[in-house]
């Protein structure tokens, strides 16, 4: 018979990791737009280009954040569920 059940500590590493990563994005997403608005660059393709950026690109990995977000605290519920059956 199989056991159910989870490592908690393991949940508990697992949430941080993806909090850790989704701080990664945010911060990378940060970077690029800083270095972009300090980049001389002029036309139609920079215009183009920085709509891009600031509108659909950074919008997609502001989701993606979202999600990692949610599955971190997804992990830390599951570990708080198993540390409260594990004590009944």
């Amino acid at each position: 018979m199989a056991q159910l059940g989870a490592d908690v500590e393991q949940l508990d590493m697992l949430s941080r990791k993806f909090d850790e990563e989704a701080q990664k994005i945010e911060s990378t997403i940060s970077t690029i737009s800083a270095q972009l608005g300090q980049t001389w660059w002029q036309g139609a393709d920079a215009e183009r280009f920085r709509n891009q950026w600031e509108g659909a690109d950074t919008s997609t990995l502001r989701q993606v954040v979202q999600r990692l977000q949610q599955a971190g605290n997804n992990c830390r519920a599951q570990a708080a569920q198993q540390r409260e059956v594990s004590q009944a």
